[in-house]
């Protein structure tokens, strides 16, 4: 029974020189999952765990079933670490510079990753560097530049064009232009995101690149409607799926990068493929009233969506918040309070953030088409803009959320509603600026910079 537990012990003393907190720090070190706090936990859960199960086998405490259950969890740990060593060792003579990087941030985006947009309005590729942002390799030491970093959702990050012709871009070009030489303005947006996203990026963003100025584009009506969306949704999937989608994604980015070498491709992601994928999934699944909904839909519409022309996340949008336009306009709304008490949280610990790291923020009220009269083919509700054109209340909510925490102000709708030609600045089924939209928010935020003297003249 005794030389029965050294064999035991053995294995386990064996799986423990790789399930423990020294040799994730030596193995996962140079990569951004080492920065999650999960991980940390479970190998010291495991390497805990491992020495107790020593102890009691010692100590002859557990039966025959817990001990082979142990012995079988050893071997497979083992066999883990085997093939990590032998994906290490591919590295080392591959030499694949791509893949052996420097410690990565994964600050938003994963580091060095490709993905191509291709639909029947645009078609663009999105290369990720280092650090993960949609930018060109950024030197996280400043140096003596005037640095400004550009946080937002999908109109800041450019969705629908090259990372060049984005607003933050554009901005930095203009700048440039106008005398302004030592400028980097640095392009932090991600689509989908909203304001408590926003902060989150800024704790992680800010203290690393010490930007002089932060702006933060918060886009008309929709970053105060997913506030609620947002909550409610997490509300309704229960404490257990989020837990279980978590476990499911961190698993995943796990394996990734236990085995960078093998797993490694330098492919670019095809993102129309997986949305008509999911426009299909999304569309089969539909109950009475949404597919009734979905029928009010333009007949053009309808197709860019079933052949993955359109983001799924815009038929969620239209199919199961018809009314949301309606609804976050009206500041009287229960749900509009609830939005506008966490929009001015986050503002205020974005603002909280910046002041500690001696940057300065900026409050940008970005456009949307429902109030400014651009054409968008979009939803039966459309019919309604001209009245959301005269009757906007979001921006005076936006200006008192700026103004009740001290920060200086930029709103674009008049300009956009001044613009001429209302069917060049927008795509006109998915609803993004073009390239020449990007230009004219960079521009007018570009003047209002430099006219306002919002920080630019007298730190340059």
């Amino acid at each position: 029974m005794q030389s029965n537990n050294k064999i035991y012990s053995f294995f386990i003393i064996l799986a423990l020189l790789f399930w423990n907190p020294t040799s994730y720090f030596l193995i996962y070190a140079n990569t951004p999952i080492y920065s999650e706090k999960v991980f940390h936990i479970f190998y010291w859960f495991v390497f805990i765990s491992g020495m107790l199960l020593i102890f009691l086998i010692q100590k002859n405490m557990l039966n025959d079933k817990i001990k082979n259950v142990a012995l079988t969890l050893a071997f497979t740990g083992i066999l883990f670490f085997a093939f990590v060593i032998i994906d290490r060792a591919i590295g080392l003579i591959s030499k694949n510079e791509e893949v052996q990087v420097q410690k990565q941030e994964w600050l938003i985006f994963e580091p060095n990753s490709k993905a191509r947009y291709q639909t029947v309005e645009f078609d663009y590729v999105t290369n990720i560097n280092r650090l993960g942002l949609r930018d060109k390799e950024i030197n996280i030491e400043k140096e003596n530049k005037y640095r400004i970093l550009c946080f937002g959702d999908s109109w800041t990050y450019g969705y629908g064009v090259n990372v060049e012709n984005s607003w933050p871009k554009i901005l930095e070009q203009y700048l440039i232009t106008n005398g302004f030489e030592n400028i980097e303005v640095i392009n932090c947006g991600r689509p989908g995101q909203f304001t408590t996203t926003y902060k989150n990026y800024m704790e992680k963003i800010v203290p690393l690149l010490k930007p002089n100025l932060v702006l933060v584009g918060v886009l008309q009506l929709d970053d105060l409607a997913q506030l609620f969306t947002d909550s409610f949704i997490v509300n309704q999937s229960g404490t257990i799926k989020t837990i279980m989608r978590k476990i499911k994604t961190g698993s995943l980015r796990f394996m990734k990068y236990s085995f960078k070498n093998v797993l490694h491709s330098s492919k670019t992601l095809d993102i129309t493929s997986d949305w008509e994928k999911i426009s299909t999934s999304m569309i089969s699944d539909f109950s009475r009233w949404q597919n009734i909904r979905f029928s009010t839909l333009n007949d053009s519409v309808q197709s860019l969506f079933k052949n993955g022309n359109l983001a799924p996340s815009l038929l969620d949008y239209y199919i199961n918040y018809p009314d949301r336009i309606t609804i976050f306009n009206n500041q009287n709304h229960p749900a509009t309070k609830f939005s506008i008490t966490e929009m001015n949280k986050d503002i205020k610990k974005m603002r909280d953030i910046c002041h500690k790291h001696n940057s300065k923020l900026i409050f940008i009220n970005i456009p949307m088409n429902y109030f400014t009269g651009h054409e968008v083919i979009r939803t039966p509700s459309d019919v309604l803009n001209p009245y959301f054109e005269k009757n906007n209340n979001i921006d005076p909510i936006y200006r008192s959320i700026a103004n009740a925490n001290n920060l200086p102000y930029i709103e674009l709708t008049d300009h956009f509603i001044s613009l001429q030609n209302k069917s060049e600045y927008l795509f006109k089924y998915d609803g993004h600026p073009n390239e020449k939209g990007y230009q004219e928010i960079a521009k007018y935020i570009g003047k209002q910079l430099i006219e306002k003297n919002h920080m630019i003249k007298k730190d340059l």
